[in-house]
């Protein structure tokens, strides 16, 4: 179901209806963890070190010379 759709449903019901879907949200976050770590924040750097670039990585390759 589009977003749109689902907020135009939304804001037809009442509050008490409201902060119940509200509610029921929160409760499937709760027991959905892979939600719960996409909504976690990322940090920078988080994998120095993990992969090697080769020092010539920004050279271009001797079979792709000709095209240049």
């Amino acid at each position: 179901m589009p977003y749109d759709v689902l907020e135009k449903k939304i804001e037809c019901l009442t509050q008490e209806q409201q902060q119940s879907v509200f509610d029921f949200v929160e409760f499937l976050f709760s027991k959905n963890n892979n939600v719960q770590k996409k909504l976690q924040k990322r940090t920078p750097g988080g994998l120095t070190g993990k992969f090697f670039m080769a020092p010539d990585f920004d050279e271009t390759p001797d079979c792709f010379k000709e095209y240049m």
